[in-house]
This record gives C-alpha cells, sequence and structure tokens, in this order.
C-alpha cells in the first residue's frame, strides 16, 4: 500500500473549497516573510516575498494556491500552499525546501491592501440630494 502511495504521488495541504467570487489573491499581504506582492490572473498567481530576495509562482486550486517559491539571494527554492480565509484576509499553509511543501514549516499573510472583500463589490446605493428650493 505504501508504494501505491508513494507511486501515485500525495498532495499534502488542505482541502480545495471554491474561492468565493470576487476575491483574489491581488494585492500586498504581511507574512511571517515580509511583504509579498501577489497578481492573479485566472488560476495562475505569481509575485515577490521580499525576503533575501524571494519570489512565487503557482496554480489555484479553489481557495488553495499550490506555489514554488525561489530566493536569488542564497540560491534556495522549494514548494508550499496557501489557502485563503473565506473573508480573503488572511492565508495559512506550510512551505517546504526542493520538492517538499511541508518541511521547511508555516508561511501566513494578512491582507495589506488590494483586492475588495465581496462586501466591497456589492452595488452601493447611492442617494441623489433634493433639488435646492427656487428662489423668488
Amino acid at each position: 500500500m505504501l508504494v501505491v502511495a508513494a507511486a501515485l504521488g500525495c498532495v499534502s495541504g488542505p482541502k480545495p473549497r471554491p474561492l468565493p467570487p470576487g476575491l483574489s489573491f491581488d494585492g500586498r499581504w504581511d507574512s511571517n516573510f515580509h511583504e509579498m506582492s501577489l497578481h492573479q490572473q485566472g488560476t495562475k498567481v505569481w509575485g515577490t516575498v521580499n525576503y533575501r530576495d524571494g519570489a512565487l509562482e503557482g496554480t489555484l486550486d479553489g481557495d488553495v494556491l499550490r506555489f514554488q517559491w525561489h530566493q536569488r539571494e542564497n540560491r534556495q527554492h522549494g514548494r508550499g500552499y496557501l489557502q485563503m480565509s473565506a473573508d480573503g484576509q488572511h492565508l495559512e499553509g506550510r512551505w517546504g525546501y526542493d520538492t517538499s511543501d511541508d518541511d521547511g514549516g508555516r508561511w501566513w499573510a494578512d491582507r495589506a491592501e488590494g483586492a475588495p472583500t465581496p462586501t466591497e463589490t456589492e452595488p452601493r446605493e447611492t442617494v441623489t440630494p433634493a433639488p435646492a428650493p427656487a428662489s423668488d
């Protein structure tokens, strides 16, 4: 059984949930690896990590970003995953070296600014001012 599991490959990490409409990984994030600036186009996500001249790129599976990271400063690299909270304000996951996506430790981030939350994408009621009274 162990041989079959190893041959098929195991995907570690959280079970993906649908990404709520209006949410995106786009924006600036404050993480335990300093600031991250992420960009999203469809299911592709890429960006920079202000720690040892880092960068990441990956693919979304629902609300889970599975990515590869690298640091130019020390020539290290690996894999990881981040799952977005239901409100789009927090990322939680793990990272690893080389082909592992979890042997390095925890990776978390809180949104600093960027894509709106679902409540910000809902239409807002507009108020039309009453006409000024006519002067005689």
